[in-house]
């Protein structure tokens, strides 16, 4: 919501500085558009001109510079939304801009901005997340994805086309690692699926990128945020009980040896065999790593997604807000 004339003024009375700007005596049109853009891509605020702020008082000057609103709005790429005017305070003649959040991450020569908690103007550092699930459990993503959407310094991929890869594990899992964090939700389907086990046991093995991990354990009282009609039996990840444990281990094994019988017993031709040696060297990968695995989960004891979600998810945007 944008502030009125009498808030403006109620803010100069009372020194008033959180989400607001004062310039004097001048500014180029292109550090306004900053500071709006910087505005747009948090909670909003206002840019007071005619003000001067040595850091300690307020001190009322005039609004001495033309100022071409249309020339301001050229420079930003994305759609603001703004109010202004000019006013009087105590004989003065000044202008203010006040800036609401945009719907859209706002740029000034394609780099978006926004102010720091010292009040100043920096460059937003865009962090690439990627979320590792299995489809069967899209419900959850679909909300994780609208919660971290609510944070324009966090870009979010999900659904990479894993058949555009068939011929280069190495490549796939290089556009992974080309994100600066992977978020994992862990459910039983999740520790089923080749693939989802495929990508996570590879970031494992990378020391500097396993504190870029997140993960979500599913647990029996996250079913109430799957549609009805997604639900299916044994959706939780059960990765606290040895047995439970020993039976995901058991699970791999299995595999390995169907997809060995399947292949002796098949005489495929050279196509299908290609498809089905991507596959066998997946499971090679998986199984040795697999106790590795669900230790490392139940070590974390990580939190579950009603958990996570009651919380905002804070734990994980707040250490991606740490990170440079």
């Amino acid at each position: 919501m944008f502030r009125t004339n009498n808030d403006i003024k109620n803010k100069i009375i009372t020194n008033y500085r959180k989400n607001t700007t004062y310039i004097h005596p001048i500014a180029s049109p292109e550090e306004i558009a900053k500071f709006i853009a910087a505005y747009s891509n948090s909670n909003g605020g206002d840019i007071i001109l005619g003000i001067k702020d040595d850091g300690m008082t307020l001190s009322i000057k005039k609004f001495a510079f033309k100022l071409n609103i249309g020339n301001i709005l050229d420079l930003l790429d994305g759609a603001v939304k703004i109010k202004y005017n000019h006013f009087t305070f105590k004989g003065s003649n000044l202008f203010y801009i006040s800036i609401d959040k945009s719907d859209e991450l706002v740029k000034v020569n394609n780099i978006p901005y926004k102010i720091n908690k010292d009040g100043d103007l920096e460059e937003m550092a865009i962090k690439k997340v990627f979320i590792s699930y299995a489809h069967k459990d899209s419900d959850l993503v679909n909300i994780l994805e609208e919660e971290l959407k609510k944070h324009k310094n966090i870009k979010i991929t999900r659904d990479i086309n894993v058949t555009a890869y068939r011929d280069s594990l190495d490549e796939f899992m290089k556009t992974i690692k080309e994100h600066d964090f992977v978020i994992s939700v862990v459910s039983s389907a999740y520790i089923k699926s080749l693939n989802c086990m495929y990508e996570v046991m590879h970031l494992m093995q990378d020391k500097d990128y396993l504190e870029k991990l997140f993960f979500i354990i599913v647990n029996r009282y996250d079913v109430e945020y799957y549609a009805e009609k997604n639900r299916y039996d044994g959706f939780e990840a059960k990765i606290y009980d040895v047995i439970d444990r020993l039976k995901y281990i058991t699970h791999w094994r299995d595999k390995k040896v169907e997809l060995e019988q399947s292949i002796n017993e098949a005489g495929l031709s050279p196509e299908l065999m290609v498809n089905l040696a991507v596959d066998m060297r997946k499971l090679n990968s998986v199984i040795p790593s697999m106790d590795d695995f669900i230790k490392l989960l139940s070590d974390k004891v990580g939190r579950s997604f009603k958990e996570m979600y009651e919380d905002e998810f804070k734990e994980i945007i707040d250490t991606i807000n740490r990170s440079h």
